[in-house]
């Protein structure tokens, strides 16, 4: 009897072969063949389900920014609201073990090659919204004031906050991927964790 191949985990799987390969030696390294021999497939298979590089990249982009999003919608669905879940939402951005790592590494590859492919600038701007959405959750939550529908429905001083959050992780997630031997994963949960006591203090009601 054949055996059954489920054909969305498939791509998945190469998915996440494509970016083992990324994280490792960036996207010059990733041609069709060394993502195949990464999963052990052969390259006619590879390309029964891409065909080509550049739809395999982009569907891979956005497995990886979904796989980011529904980690942090599983923190706020399931975490009542305060500085834990605030802390615990953006840990799934930082590269606090090997999974998350070699998706900063990977996203970072994406940043540079989105400068030549429209489609993957598009994804850029997709995923920098959403962790922009992200920052000006936790400052409305350690501020209590309502979450703004726009940038311009709460104090500026709010947004500049959100900004300067996201800067902060965008710095991070390139320090902890690159230089793991200055930012090991526990000084960079702590760092984060001094951030938001002091961002807690910042924008507390009435300071804002």
């Amino acid at each position: 009897m054949p055996k059954l191949v489920d054909h969305d985990e498939r791509r998945h799987e190469i998915a996440r072969a494509l970016w083992s390969v990324v994280a490792r030696g960036g996207f010059e390294a990733a041609s069709a063949r060394t993502v195949a021999a990464e999963g052990n497939w052969s390259l006619g298979a590879l390309r029964h389900y891409f065909s080509s590089q550049d739809e395999l990249v982009e569907f891979a982009a956005r497995e990886l920014i979904d796989g980011a999003a529904a980690r942090i919608a599983t923190v706020l669905e399931t975490m009542p609201a305060g500085l834990p879940r605030c802390r615990m939402a953006l840990e799934q951005l930082l590269p606090l073990d090997d999974v998350r790592r070699g998706e900063v590494r990977a996203w970072l590859a994406i940043l540079v090659k989105a400068e030549v492919s429209p489609s993957l600038a598009e994804l850029r701007e997709v995923a920098l919204d959403g962790e922009r959405q992200l920052c000006r959750l936790v400052v409305a939550e350690l501020s209590g004031h309502p979450y703004p529908t726009s940038p311009s429905d709460w104090p500026a001083a709010l947004e500049y906050a959100a900004v300067d959050l996201h800067a902060w992780i965008d710095g991070h997630c390139l320090q902890a991927a690159s230089l793991r031997q200055l930012l090991p994963a526990d000084a960079a949960r702590a760092a984060l964790d001094r951030y938001l006591r002091q961002l807690s203090v910042t924008v507390a009601p009435g300071t804002a």
